[in-house]
């Protein structure tokens, strides 16, 4: 399985909803940790959740950590390459 896959399966798991007192669309994804994003649109919130994913996973997995097994998708620490 492949980065693309796994970045897909938790996209996949992205919840959204429009804020009442601002009308921002907030997103985020159960099960990581302070990934969430917001938008004025759902496009926009989306893609900032998808860049702010990218980059938890990066940082993780750089520094050895673990990060969720996903539709059967383990990403290797980088120490493991």
């Amino acid at each position: 399985m492949t980065l693309a896959n796994y970045m897909r399966a938790a996209m996949e798991r992205a919840v959204y909803h429009i804020q009442p007192e601002d009308g921002l669309v907030h997103g985020e994804i159960p099960g990581f940790a302070n990934v969430n994003a917001q938008g004025r649109t759902l496009l926009e919130c989306r893609h900032a959740l998808t860049e702010l994913l990218e980059d938890w996973v990066d940082f993780r997995l750089s520094r050895g950590l673990a990060v969720p097994t996903l539709d059967g998708i383990e990403l290797p620490s980088r120490n493991e390459f």
